[in-house]
């Protein structure tokens, strides 16, 4: 062993201490007098460990085998939660004026998978969960959501009145929810567009938004219409 092999395992190969010991069949107490006679500073940062062998592994397996673990079944409760969902945003918004947890998280995931199009200022995300967190349609879809088991069918899905394909344009204003199935079959039209073509076809289904008033407004086009060839 001499003091360059020793130098260039710790300072290029950056070995820890007891293993160039290790290595050379010493103590890591000579290791480090060698090191320090050589004027190189001893650290610990981005030390390269020795590989455990198959021995050490099998110790550590029979000696953790059965062990259960401190955290499982444990929850957090809500306010630790809340307190953790606050740090990784780094917000200074109050989150607390949002109840309900779990639907305050999904709107949370929606403003972090489109933060490039919806911002990520506090002032914007804000205003996208003050808009939607209220919103009697996006309530209306992620109740329906939940009731069915969160099938993907109901999945509460981010959609452009004017679509995104007639302009890009993330107003909140242009923003609104729809099932995961209405959406894919709303398509690239605009919202009027959509009404319109559901209404000429007939189209309904429970997977729409809104399916109750859209059945209650083609009841009563059909009920005037039948009114005025009475009349006539």
């Amino acid at each position: 062993m001499t003091i360059v092999e020793v130098c260039h395992l710790y300072q290029i190969e950056k070995w820890t201490m007891r293993r160039i010991a290790g290595k050379f069949g010493t103590d890591h107490h000579r290791v480090k007098r060698l090191l320090v006679a050589a004027g190189v500073e001893i650290t610990n940062a981005n030390r390269v460990r020795a590989p455990l062998s198959d021995a050490h592994k099998e110790k550590i397996g029979n000696v953790t085998r059965g062990r259960k673990a401190w955290n499982k079944g444990v929850r957090a409760d809500e306010q630790q939660i809340r307190k953790y969902i606050k740090a990784r945003m780094r917000t200074q918004i109050d989150l607390d004026v949002y109840p309900d947890l779990p639907k305050l998280q999904f709107l949370i995931r929606i403003t972090s998978r489109h933060y490039k199009h919806l911002g990520a200022s506090d002032e914007a995300r804000k205003a996208f969960l003050d808009k939607f967190y209220f919103d009697y349609r996006f309530n209306q879809i992620y109740d329906k959501w939940q009731a069915a088991g969160e099938s993907k069918w109901y999945y509460p899905s981010i959609d452009h009145k004017v679509s995104k394909f007639n302009g890009e344009n993330w107003d909140l204003d242009n923003l609104q929810f729809m099932t995961w199935f209405e959406n894919r079959a709303k398509a690239e039209m605009n919202q009027d567009e959509w009404e319109r073509f559901k209404l000429d076809t007939n189209t309904s289904s429970d997977l729409f938004s809104g399916a109750t008033a859209q059945k209650d407004l083609a009841d009563a086009i059909s009920l005037a219409t039948d009114t005025a060839d009475k009349t006539a």
